[in-house]
Protein backbone atom coordinates (compact mmCIF):
# COMPACT_ATOMS: atom_id res chain seq x y z
CA UNK A 1 0.00 0.00 0.00
CA UNK A 2 1.53 3.31 -1.11
CA UNK A 3 1.56 6.32 1.20
CA UNK A 4 0.23 9.60 -0.12
CA UNK A 5 -0.07 13.15 1.20
CA UNK A 6 -3.17 15.08 0.13
CA UNK A 7 -3.16 18.89 0.06
CA UNK A 8 -6.27 20.62 -1.24
CA UNK A 9 -7.09 24.26 -1.87
CA UNK A 10 -10.28 25.39 -0.17
CA UNK A 11 -10.08 28.38 -2.50
CA UNK A 12 -10.73 26.11 -5.51
CA UNK A 13 -14.10 26.07 -7.22
CA UNK A 14 -15.43 23.14 -5.14
CA UNK A 15 -12.66 23.11 -2.56
CA UNK A 16 -14.11 21.44 0.54
CA UNK A 17 -16.22 19.02 -1.48
CA UNK A 18 -13.29 17.99 -3.69
CA UNK A 19 -11.04 17.51 -0.65
CA UNK A 20 -13.41 15.01 0.96
CA UNK A 21 -14.08 13.20 -2.31
CA UNK A 22 -10.40 12.92 -3.14
CA UNK A 23 -9.55 11.63 0.33
CA UNK A 24 -12.22 8.93 0.11
CA UNK A 25 -11.38 7.92 -3.46
CA UNK A 26 -7.65 7.62 -2.77
CA UNK A 27 -8.42 5.27 0.10
CA UNK A 28 -10.84 3.26 -2.05
CA UNK A 29 -8.10 2.81 -4.65
CA UNK A 30 -5.79 1.24 -2.07
CA UNK A 31 -3.63 4.26 -1.25
CA UNK A 32 -2.86 5.15 2.36
CA UNK A 33 -3.50 8.85 3.03
CA UNK A 34 -0.93 9.52 5.75
CA UNK A 35 -1.55 13.28 5.80
CA UNK A 36 -4.51 15.32 4.57
CA UNK A 37 -4.49 19.10 4.67
CA UNK A 38 -7.23 21.43 3.40
CA UNK A 39 -5.59 24.85 3.03
CA UNK A 40 -7.22 28.29 2.74
CA UNK A 41 -4.69 29.93 0.40
CA UNK A 42 -1.60 29.41 -1.74
CA UNK A 43 0.73 30.50 1.07
CA UNK A 44 -0.44 27.61 3.24
CA UNK A 45 -0.40 25.26 0.26
CA UNK A 46 3.24 26.09 -0.44
CA UNK A 47 4.07 25.60 3.25
CA UNK A 48 2.44 22.15 3.38
CA UNK A 49 4.06 21.00 0.14
CA UNK A 50 7.46 22.24 1.24
CA UNK A 51 7.12 20.38 4.56
CA UNK A 52 5.93 17.19 2.89
CA UNK A 53 8.88 17.12 0.49
CA UNK A 54 11.32 17.95 3.29
CA UNK A 55 9.87 15.07 5.36
CA UNK A 56 10.67 12.65 2.55
CA UNK A 57 7.17 11.87 1.30
CA UNK A 58 7.36 10.56 -2.26
CA UNK A 59 3.79 11.03 -3.55
CA UNK A 60 2.07 14.34 -2.85
CA UNK A 61 -1.35 15.03 -4.33
CA UNK A 62 -2.41 18.63 -4.87
CA UNK A 63 -6.06 19.47 -5.47
CA UNK A 64 -6.61 22.86 -7.08
CA UNK A 65 -6.57 24.75 -10.34
CA UNK A 66 -3.69 25.83 -12.57
CA UNK A 67 -2.69 28.58 -10.16
CA UNK A 68 -2.45 26.13 -7.27
CA UNK A 69 -0.33 23.71 -9.29
CA UNK A 70 2.01 26.47 -10.44
CA UNK A 71 2.40 27.79 -6.89
CA UNK A 72 4.03 24.50 -5.80
CA UNK A 73 5.79 22.97 -8.82
CA UNK A 74 8.99 24.82 -8.00
CA UNK A 75 9.32 22.77 -4.81
CA UNK A 76 9.01 19.54 -6.79
CA UNK A 77 11.47 20.64 -9.48
CA UNK A 78 14.53 18.39 -9.74
CA UNK A 79 13.59 16.30 -6.68
CA UNK A 80 12.50 12.67 -6.26
CA UNK A 81 9.06 13.75 -5.03
CA UNK A 82 6.14 12.97 -7.36
CA UNK A 83 3.19 15.30 -7.91
CA UNK A 84 -0.31 13.88 -8.18
CA UNK A 85 -2.53 16.41 -9.96
CA UNK A 86 -6.16 16.63 -8.84
CA UNK A 87 -7.87 19.20 -11.10
CA UNK A 88 -10.25 21.28 -9.01
CA UNK A 89 -10.04 24.72 -10.59
CA UNK A 90 -11.74 26.73 -13.30
CA UNK A 91 -9.62 25.85 -16.33
CA UNK A 92 -7.40 22.89 -15.35
CA UNK A 93 -5.26 23.32 -18.47
CA UNK A 94 -2.21 21.73 -16.84
CA UNK A 95 -4.12 18.54 -16.04
CA UNK A 96 -5.35 18.40 -19.63
CA UNK A 97 -1.78 18.81 -20.88
CA UNK A 98 -0.91 15.69 -18.87
CA UNK A 99 -3.81 13.75 -20.37
CA UNK A 100 -5.81 13.88 -17.13
CA UNK A 101 -9.57 14.38 -17.42
CA UNK A 102 -11.18 17.17 -15.43
CA UNK A 103 -12.98 14.95 -12.94
CA UNK A 104 -11.54 14.08 -9.52
CA UNK A 105 -12.44 10.42 -10.03
CA UNK A 106 -10.43 10.15 -13.25
CA UNK A 107 -7.47 11.96 -11.69
CA UNK A 108 -7.44 9.64 -8.66
CA UNK A 109 -7.44 6.66 -11.03
CA UNK A 110 -4.35 8.09 -12.73
CA UNK A 111 -2.63 8.48 -9.36
CA UNK A 112 -3.48 4.91 -8.40
CA UNK A 113 -2.94 3.15 -11.74
CA UNK A 114 -0.86 5.48 -13.91
CA UNK A 115 2.89 5.93 -14.18
CA UNK A 116 5.51 8.49 -13.25
CA UNK A 117 6.67 10.76 -16.08
CA UNK A 118 9.32 13.44 -16.15
CA UNK A 119 7.83 16.52 -17.81
CA UNK A 120 9.08 20.00 -18.59
CA UNK A 121 8.39 23.10 -16.53
CA UNK A 122 8.44 26.65 -17.77
CA UNK A 123 10.37 29.44 -16.08
CA UNK A 124 9.50 33.13 -16.05
CA UNK A 125 12.86 34.60 -15.12
CA UNK A 126 13.61 32.39 -12.08
CA UNK A 127 10.00 31.45 -11.22
CA UNK A 128 8.74 28.02 -12.29
CA UNK A 129 5.31 27.66 -13.87
CA UNK A 130 3.34 24.61 -14.89
CA UNK A 131 1.44 25.43 -18.03
CA UNK A 132 1.23 28.95 -19.47
CA UNK A 133 2.28 32.56 -19.05
CA UNK A 134 0.58 35.65 -20.43
CA UNK A 135 1.54 39.27 -21.04
CA UNK A 136 -0.85 42.18 -21.44
CA UNK A 137 -4.61 41.89 -21.76
CA UNK A 138 -4.95 38.23 -20.69
CA UNK A 139 -3.01 39.02 -17.51
CA UNK A 140 -5.28 41.97 -16.75
CA UNK A 141 -8.40 39.84 -17.28
CA UNK A 142 -7.07 37.12 -14.95
CA UNK A 143 -6.42 39.72 -12.25
CA UNK A 144 -9.86 41.29 -12.70
CA UNK A 145 -11.85 38.04 -12.51
CA UNK A 146 -13.22 37.56 -8.95
CA UNK A 147 -12.88 34.11 -7.38
CA UNK A 148 -16.59 34.12 -6.48
CA UNK A 149 -17.53 34.69 -10.11
CA UNK A 150 -15.32 31.78 -11.22
CA UNK A 151 -16.97 29.56 -8.60
CA UNK A 152 -20.41 30.35 -10.03
CA UNK A 153 -19.76 30.63 -13.78
CA UNK A 154 -16.63 28.56 -14.33
CA UNK A 155 -14.57 29.52 -17.42
CA UNK A 156 -17.35 31.87 -18.60
CA UNK A 157 -16.36 34.16 -15.71
CA UNK A 158 -13.27 35.27 -17.63
CA UNK A 159 -15.42 36.43 -20.53
CA UNK A 160 -17.76 38.37 -18.24
CA UNK A 161 -14.98 39.98 -16.20
CA UNK A 162 -12.96 40.66 -19.34
CA UNK A 163 -15.43 43.07 -20.94
CA UNK A 164 -14.09 46.09 -19.07
CA UNK A 165 -10.39 45.38 -19.67
CA UNK A 166 -11.06 44.60 -23.34
CA UNK A 167 -12.72 47.98 -23.83
CA UNK A 168 -10.03 49.89 -21.96
CA UNK A 169 -6.84 48.07 -22.95
CA UNK A 170 -4.42 49.79 -25.31
CA UNK A 171 -2.07 47.87 -27.61
CA UNK A 172 1.63 47.84 -26.82
CA UNK A 173 4.80 47.34 -28.82
CA UNK A 174 6.82 44.25 -27.95
CA UNK A 175 10.28 43.16 -29.01
CA UNK A 176 10.52 39.37 -28.86
CA UNK A 177 13.88 37.62 -29.13
CA UNK A 178 14.61 33.91 -29.49
CA UNK A 179 17.61 32.05 -30.89
CA UNK A 180 18.96 34.48 -33.49
CA UNK A 181 15.50 35.85 -34.32
CA UNK A 182 13.83 39.13 -33.41
CA UNK A 183 10.13 39.92 -33.84
CA UNK A 184 8.73 43.40 -33.20
CA UNK A 185 4.96 43.72 -33.17
CA UNK A 186 2.11 45.80 -31.84
CA UNK A 187 -0.32 43.61 -29.94
CA UNK A 188 -2.74 43.35 -27.01
CA UNK A 189 -1.39 40.14 -25.53
CA UNK A 190 1.26 37.44 -25.69
CA UNK A 191 0.86 33.82 -24.63
CA UNK A 192 3.76 31.48 -23.86
CA UNK A 193 2.90 27.84 -23.20
CA UNK A 194 4.97 25.09 -21.59
CA UNK A 195 2.18 22.51 -21.64
CA UNK A 196 -0.23 21.93 -24.47
CA UNK A 197 -3.42 23.79 -23.61
CA UNK A 198 -4.47 27.38 -23.15
CA UNK A 199 -8.01 26.96 -21.92
CA UNK A 200 -9.45 23.83 -23.49
CA UNK A 201 -7.71 24.00 -26.87
CA UNK A 202 -4.09 23.32 -27.89
CA UNK A 203 -2.17 26.56 -28.31
CA UNK A 204 0.08 25.12 -31.02
CA UNK A 205 -0.23 21.81 -32.92
CA UNK A 206 3.07 20.23 -31.87
CA UNK A 207 3.38 21.58 -28.33
CA UNK A 208 3.53 19.09 -25.43
CA UNK A 209 5.03 19.24 -21.93
CA UNK A 210 7.74 16.78 -22.96
CA UNK A 211 9.16 18.31 -26.16
CA UNK A 212 11.73 20.56 -24.49
CA UNK A 213 10.38 23.82 -25.91
CA UNK A 214 7.94 26.61 -25.20
CA UNK A 215 5.26 27.65 -27.68
CA UNK A 216 4.75 31.37 -28.41
CA UNK A 217 1.51 32.90 -29.68
CA UNK A 218 0.49 36.50 -30.39
CA UNK A 219 -1.47 38.43 -32.97
CA UNK A 220 -0.63 41.83 -34.38
CA UNK A 221 -4.22 43.07 -34.65
CA UNK A 222 -4.80 46.17 -32.51
CA UNK A 223 -8.53 47.01 -32.83
CA UNK A 224 -11.32 45.91 -30.47
CA UNK A 225 -12.64 43.63 -33.19
CA UNK A 226 -9.20 42.05 -33.49
CA UNK A 227 -9.33 41.22 -29.78
CA UNK A 228 -12.76 39.61 -30.12
CA UNK A 229 -11.69 37.71 -33.23
CA UNK A 230 -8.59 36.37 -31.47
CA UNK A 231 -10.53 35.19 -28.41
CA UNK A 232 -13.14 33.42 -30.51
CA UNK A 233 -10.36 31.73 -32.47
CA UNK A 234 -8.68 30.62 -29.21
CA UNK A 235 -11.96 29.16 -27.98
CA UNK A 236 -12.30 27.14 -31.20
CA UNK A 237 -8.65 26.16 -31.43
CA UNK A 238 -8.32 28.05 -34.72
CA UNK A 239 -5.87 30.74 -33.63
CA UNK A 240 -3.11 29.47 -35.94
CA UNK A 241 -5.39 30.25 -38.91
CA UNK A 242 -5.58 33.96 -38.12
CA UNK A 243 -3.85 36.03 -40.78
CA UNK A 244 -1.92 38.07 -38.21
CA UNK A 245 -0.91 35.17 -35.95
CA UNK A 246 2.69 34.69 -34.86
CA UNK A 247 3.57 31.22 -33.56
CA UNK A 248 6.93 29.60 -32.96
CA UNK A 249 8.72 27.15 -30.65
CA UNK A 250 11.85 27.96 -28.65
CA UNK A 251 13.76 26.99 -25.52
CA UNK A 252 14.25 30.61 -24.45
CA UNK A 253 12.17 33.72 -25.24
CA UNK A 254 12.81 37.28 -24.11
CA UNK A 255 10.06 39.90 -24.26
CA UNK A 256 10.64 43.63 -23.86
CA UNK A 257 7.92 46.24 -24.24
CA UNK A 258 8.37 49.80 -25.42
CA UNK A 259 6.96 52.78 -23.58
CA UNK A 260 4.98 50.85 -20.96
CA UNK A 261 5.59 47.90 -18.67
CA UNK A 262 3.01 45.17 -19.24
CA UNK A 263 1.72 42.77 -16.54
CA UNK A 264 2.95 39.18 -16.63
CA UNK A 265 0.91 36.30 -15.18
CA UNK A 266 1.71 32.60 -14.81
CA UNK A 267 -1.24 30.22 -14.90
CA UNK A 268 -3.60 33.07 -14.10
CA UNK A 269 -1.66 34.51 -11.15
CA UNK A 270 0.04 37.91 -11.33
CA UNK A 271 3.84 37.69 -11.26
CA UNK A 272 5.61 40.87 -12.39
CA UNK A 273 5.89 43.34 -15.26
CA UNK A 274 7.94 43.23 -18.45
CA UNK A 275 10.73 42.82 -19.41
CA UNK A 276 10.73 39.06 -18.88
CA UNK A 277 12.66 36.03 -20.07
CA UNK A 278 10.93 32.68 -20.43
CA UNK A 279 12.84 29.41 -20.57
CA UNK A 280 12.13 25.71 -20.37
CA UNK A 281 13.41 23.39 -17.63
CA UNK A 282 13.46 19.98 -19.38
CA UNK A 283 12.19 17.00 -17.39
CA UNK A 284 12.17 19.06 -14.20
CA UNK A 285 8.94 17.66 -12.74
CA UNK A 286 8.08 14.08 -11.75
CA UNK A 287 4.32 13.68 -12.03
CA UNK A 288 1.69 10.95 -12.24
CA UNK A 289 0.24 10.56 -15.75
CA UNK A 290 -2.00 8.03 -17.54
CA UNK A 291 -0.33 4.81 -18.68
CA UNK A 292 -0.71 5.98 -22.31
CA UNK A 293 1.17 9.26 -21.82
CA UNK A 294 2.50 10.99 -23.91
CA UNK A 295 0.52 9.29 -26.71
CA UNK A 296 -3.01 10.47 -27.23
CA UNK A 297 -2.70 13.86 -25.53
Amino acid sequence: MQDVVLIASLHARHGAEDFERAKGLLTEKGLRVVEAHPVPDKKQMRKRVREAIKSGHKLICVAGGDGSQTSVVGYFAHTDAVLGVLPAGTGNSFAMSLGIAGEIEAAVDVIANGKVAEVDLGKADDKYFANFATIGLSSEIAEETPHGLKAVLGPIAYGVAGIGPMLAHKPFTAKVSWKSNVLELETHQIIVVNGRYYGHEPIAPDQTPVNGTLAFFATSGTTRMDIVRTYFALLRGQQADLRDAHTFYAKKITVKTKGTHQPVSIDGDALCDTPITFSVAPKALRVMVPASFPEGI
